[in-house]
C-alpha cells in the first residue's frame, strides 16, 4: 500500500540521551526499500554499533540492553560514513517520532562530522506518530465519538462537554480495564514525569529537564554547571521547586 517514487529508509537511533542536540548516537538501524512494482522492496537492511566517545548513562544500557564492552569497541559515527551516505543520499526517511528526535540527532552527527546530511533537497520525512495524531485525532468530539459509538452533539456547550467528558472517561477505564482513585490515575497518567506540564522527567536515577535552553541536561548538571539558570527556574517556577527539593535534598 505504500508506492515509492524513490528509495525510502526507515531508521530508528538509539543516543545517550533525550536532547537530540546534545546526545551521541551509540546504535544505527535501518531499512532501505526501493520502488518496485508491488509499491516497495526491501534492498538492505543495517543495523550498527556506535561508540559515542562519551559516558553512556547506565538508565541508557539498561533501557536498550546493548552490551557497554560491546559499545566502547564499536567505530566511532565518523567511521560509519562511508557505510551510510550511499544508503541516505537519494533516499526519503521515515522514522518514529523521527521529526523530533531521530533527525535532528543524526543531523548533528553529520554536522560534527563536519558534512551535511545526505539527501535530496526535496526529501520526504514520514513520521507515523505524526500520522497517528492525525488519524486519530484527540479532540472532547473524537474521543466521545471513538468510546462511545455515537457523535458529540451540543458540542462546546459547556455542560455538554462536561457530561461528555465523564462518559470518556468512564469508557476508557472499561475499555483498558483500569480502576483506581483520581490521584492513581493522574500518577499514571504523568508517568515518568514529576509534574502534569511534563517540565521534569525522572530517567534512571536522575531528573532531567525537559524544556527550555537547557532541555535534556539533569538538575544536578544545571545546579554545577549553570547555576544563573537553575536559580532563575527554582525561584520562577513555583510548581516545580518542591519536586527539585526532592531530588536534590
Amino acid at each position: 500500500m505504500l508506492h515509492l517514487e524513490r528509495p525510502l529508509v526507515f531508521f530508528d537511533l538509539e543516543a545517550t540521551g533525550t536532547d537530540p542536540h546534545e546526545a551521541r548516537i551509540i546504535q544505527v538501524g535501518l531499512q532501505r526499500f526501493v520502488p518496485a512494482r508491488e509499491g516497495a522492496a526491501l534492498d538492505d537492511t543495517q543495523s550498527v554499533l556506535v561508540d559515542p566517545e562519551c559516558e553512556v548513562p547506565a538508565s541508557v544500557v539498561d533501557l536498550t540492553g546493548l552490551s557497554p564492552a560491546a559499545i566502547r569497541a564499536a567505530p566511532p559515527f565518523r567511521a560509519h560514513l562511508d557505510r551510510l551516505t550511499p544508503l541516505l543520499r537519494d533516499a526519503d526517511l521515515a522514522g518514529y517520532n523521527a521529526l523530533a528526535y531521530d533527525l535532528p540527532l543524526l543531523r548533528a552527527e553529520f554536522d560534527r562530522c563536519d558534512r551535511p546530511l545526505p539527501g535530496p533537497d526535496d526529501r520526504v520525512v514520514l513520521d507515523p506518530y505524526r500520522l497517528e495524531q492525525v488519524l486519530r485525532p484527540r479532540t472532547l468530539s473524537a474521543l466521545y465519538e471513538r468510546y462511545t459509538g455515537t457523535p458529540l452533539t451540543d458540542a462546546h456547550d459547556a455542560l455538554r462537554d462536561v457530561e461528555a467528558t465523564g462518559r470518556v472517561l468512564q469508557q476508557q477505564l472499561a475499555t483498558h480495564d483500569m480502576s483506581g482513585t483520581p490521584a492513581e490515575l493522574a500518577d499514571h497518567i504523568r508517568g515518568d514525569y514529576l509534574d502534569d506540564q511534563r517540565r521534569l522527567k525522572r530517567d534512571g536515577d536522575a531528573v532531567v529537564v525537559c524544556f527550555g535552553k537547557h532541555e535534556g541536561r539533569t538538575l544536578h548538571e544545571l545546579r554545577t554547571h549553570h547555576a544563573d539558570y537553575f536559580d532563575w527556574m527554582y525561584r520562577t517556577i513555583d510548581d516545580l521547586r518542591p519536586h527539585i527539593d526532592a531530588v536534590l535534598e
